[in-house]
């Protein structure tokens, strides 16, 4: 057994490290800074236009159901009140550049993970802290770069999906990477059947793949998580890999024949997806985010409130 101050890893645990579904165990929940009172304080002083709040329905099929709403200038301590009884889910995103507490506690972390996982070396790492209601949800999706859930608060259920073409085709995965879709894939119920499962408690942590499709079900409490996102050299090249293929099937019209992402070929398409984006003539695709259609209301018991009247001129 290795320990670590917030990390205490066996050794399947670093055998798993980014290689396939897994559950590990953490210290973070055990920080002062994730208290109601620090969390409050910690929404006081933070920009408004880094929390991103969110609502949603009840059927993991209605993707359309997923809303963002408008920047909120609730004082913290209502808006967590708010968050604890509604539906809502709040993404303070890139958090660790924003908090000098948050960033210090990131940095640790992949500090630890550099030294208990064998040739780990990030190249760079970003944090989003979550603070969502207890019945809220994240639909089906992918997401770029390998991130892992470090779970703090309540309760909550991944369903973690294969990483093949029955579950993200390859047109939906070249969308996705190259910044011409959300994050969001088609789903069907019948998925579950081959997913892998995780029941998060507080002090456990969970990662996948890259570009593993997987959803998040809240299933009690106010749920409290930090998501944390790195880049490595290898997620890197299939992040380049894959929106070459993107490019080659949209730009061009060519239909990609291989997914390899090593050997001369796989370089020679990411050598010259780099060069046209150098020169111009591969944009990225403009993704963005969706427009507020609600306002954080507290005098709803979702919290879900119509967005305000805009003054006439």
């Amino acid at each position: 057994m290795t320990d670590r101050h917030l990390l205490p890893w066996s050794f399947d645990d670093i055998a798993a490290f980014g290689s396939r579904p897994h559950l590990a165990t953490h210290r973070l929940h055990e920080q002062p800074m994730f208290t109601d009172g620090a969390l409050a304080a910690l929404l006081d002083r933070l920009p408004r236009s880094v929390v991103h709040p969110y609502t949603m329905g009840d059927d993991p099929t209605r993707v359309e159901d997923w809303r963002r709403g408008a920047e909120t200038d609730l004082p913290g301590a209502e808006l967590l009140e708010i968050v604890a009884r509604g539906h809502l889910w709040l993404n303070l995103v890139g958090i660790d550049a924003h908090d000098r507490d948050v960033s210090g506690l990131v940095d640790t972390l992949y500090d630890e993970i550099r030294a208990l996982v064998p040739g780990f070396a990030p190249i760079r790492t970003s944090a989003t802290l979550i603070v969502s209601s207890p019945t809220a949800m994240v639909y089906y999706h992918a997401d770029n770069q390998p991130n892992l859930l470090w779970h703090l608060r309540g309760r909550k259920r991944a369903y973690v999906y294969p990483r093949s073409e029955r579950f993200v085709s390859d047109a939906d995965l070249e969308r996705l990477v190259a910044g011409a879709t959300a994050e969001e894939l088609p789903f069907d119920l019948g998925y579950d059947d081959h997913a892998a499962v995780f029941e998060l408690e507080p002090g456990q942590v969970a990662w996948w793949p890259q570009n593993s499709p997987h959803r998040v079900e809240n299933v009690g409490g106010l749920n409290v998580s930090l998501s944390t996102e790195h880049w490595t050299a290898d997620s890197a090249r299939r992040e380049h890999l894959w929106a070459a293929n993107y490019y080659l099937r949209h730009r061009w019209g060519r239909l990609p024949r291989s997914t390899r992402e090593r050997g001369l070929v796989p370089a020679a398409k990411v050598a010259a997806m780099r060069l046209g984006r150098r020169a111009g003539l591969l944009t990225p695709g403009s993704r963005g985010g969706a427009r507020p259609s609600f306002a954080v209301d507290p005098t709803v018991a979702s919290g879900v409130g119509p967005l305000p009247d805009l003054p006439a001129g």
